[in-house]
């Protein structure tokens, strides 16, 4: 049963496969007649010539194509060779320029080179040049200080901070102005002069204080009896010092509160020798823990630096005055120069102090308290701390003082006229006391002064 059913299966294929080679054999005499009839036809023949044509025409075209394309091509290549051929030509002068570049670049820096060494020779010289002009002029100053004679060339100079401007009243009357270096006007400093200015050598608690907007009270916490022997000390313990180079004939010392003019020390001498003898032994020395910057100045007229109005208790400007309010020296030395009549005191009228120099606050560097002296030291603070809790109960007293003062004004103005009449008694006193008696109030601060204001801090 089963080798029937494969037996029909493959007669079926067979049959199919015969059917289809009829159908293929009779499809191909079919097409083979038409060729041939196609191939006799004229139509067709000529639409074989018209394809052939096509062909030829195509190739033709496509040659023709190809030669512009390849012309092109040609055209565009030998632009682009140009092109290159250019780009090297300019590159090849660029290299040649940045070359010739190099060469200038080097041969400048060579050149620099060359003067700068010429330039650091020449500083070198004269920076030895300068230093021979300055060994000389030590050497010439040297001499004009220990044997005398004409004054050095090279210090009759005058320095000025603006030049062909107008010159400063203020500076030319007292040697400072408010605005400094950085004034308008012309500041003039001589290089030499018999004028020395020692700029905020004095100091007090009462100077070195500014106002608020809510007023200042620190003048309570002082008396000016105080403020004044604190200036004789310091008085007796300065002059001394500076009368080792020669005769002083103006010693004054400010006590305005304008930074510029604030403790300015000015020192008058005979000749301009003591004054650089001065200037030379105290600048840069130290001196109650600070250092000192001394200067010198060209005051023409102390008439007309130091301020009339405030010996008269009336200066309307205060402390803002730029004219110098000055202590009056204790018994009213150099008052002849104030009136620019140079009349030194007698020598035996200044108390000559000598005193320990490991006690005395002259130094070259701060010194430190001895071990000797810290216990009074100590002892001195506790008694200022005690009287400035003293001031300070005080000072409410003052305050209402101050109000009735200025409610008043009738009455202060009565005041100040006695009060006047009593310091020009008290003056004309001064002036009849005999030589004793102003040795004896000489060596009175003096005392206090060796045993408290010299001590300097480190």
């Amino acid at each position: 049963m089963g080798n029937h059913k494969e037996w029909r299966k493959q007669a079926k294929k067979l049959r199919r496969r015969r059917i289809r080679q009829q159908i293929a054999i009779a499809r191909y005499e079919i097409n083979k007649k038409e060729q041939l009839r196609r191939e006799n036809s004229p139509s067709y023949i000529r639409w074989l010539d018209e394809q052939k044509q096509a062909e030829e025409f195509q190739i033709q075209e496509e040659a023709r194509i190809a030669a512009e394309n390849e012309a092109a091509w040609l055209k565009r290549e030998e632009v682009a060779q140009k092109q290159w051929q250019e780009l090297q030509e300019k590159l090849k002068l660029a290299w040649e320029a940045r070359a010739k570049q190099r060469a200038r670049i080097k041969e400048e820096w060579e050149r620099e080179q060359k003067r700068l060494k010429e330039l650091i020779k020449q500083s070198e010289r004269e920076a030895q040049e300068r230093l021979k002009k300055q060994e000389e002029l030590k050497q010439k100053i040297e001499n004009f200080i220990v044997h005398g004679g004409e004054e050095p060339e090279e210090l009759n100079i005058n320095l000025e901070t603006n030049p062909g401007k107008q010159v400063c009243p203020f500076f030319q009357k007292v040697g400072a102005c408010r605005f400094g270096d950085t004034c308008s006007r012309n500041h003039i400093r001589p290089g030499i002069s018999r004028v020395l200015l020692l700029p905020n050598f004095y100091s007090h608690y009462c100077l070195e204080s500014t106002e608020t907007e809510y007023g200042n009270d620190a003048d309570l916490e002082f008396d000016r009896q105080e403020i004044y022997q604190h200036y004789k000390e310091f008085f007796f313990d300065v002059l001394p010092e500076m009368e080792k180079s020669g005769r002083v004939r103006q010693f004054k010392v400010c006590c305005n509160k304008e930074p510029h003019l604030r403790g300015n020390v000015y020192i008058e001498y005979k000749t301009t020798r003591e004054a650089v003898t001065t200037y030379k032994l105290f600048n840069g020395r130290w001196y109650g823990g600070k250092r000192l910057n001394v200067e010198f100045c060209n005051v023409k007229s102390w008439k007309s630096a130091i301020c009339g109005l405030y010996l008269q208790n009336r200066c309307p400007k205060g402390s803002a005055c730029n004219f110098l309010h000055v202590f009056r020296n204790p018994a009213n030395l150099f008052a002849d120069a104030d009136k620019d009549q140079h009349h030194t005191p007698p020598a035996e009228d200044i108390e000559r102090l000598t005193p320990d120099t490991r006690h005395w606050r002259w130094s070259e560097s701060p010194e430190r308290i001895p071990t000797e002296n810290r216990s009074h030291h100590r002892h001195f603070r506790e008694q200022h701390s005690h009287s400035k809790s003293k001031r300070s109960r005080t000072r409410s007293r003052n305050k209402k003082r101050k109000r009735s003062h200025s409610r008043n004004k009738s009455k202060d103005k009565s005041s100040r006229s006695t009060r006047s009449e009593h310091s020009n008694g008290h003056r004309h006193e001064h002036r009849h006391k005999s030589k004793k008696q102003v040795n004896n109030e000489s060596r009175t601060p003096s005392n206090t002064s060796s045993r408290r204001f010299r001590r300097s801090h480190s």
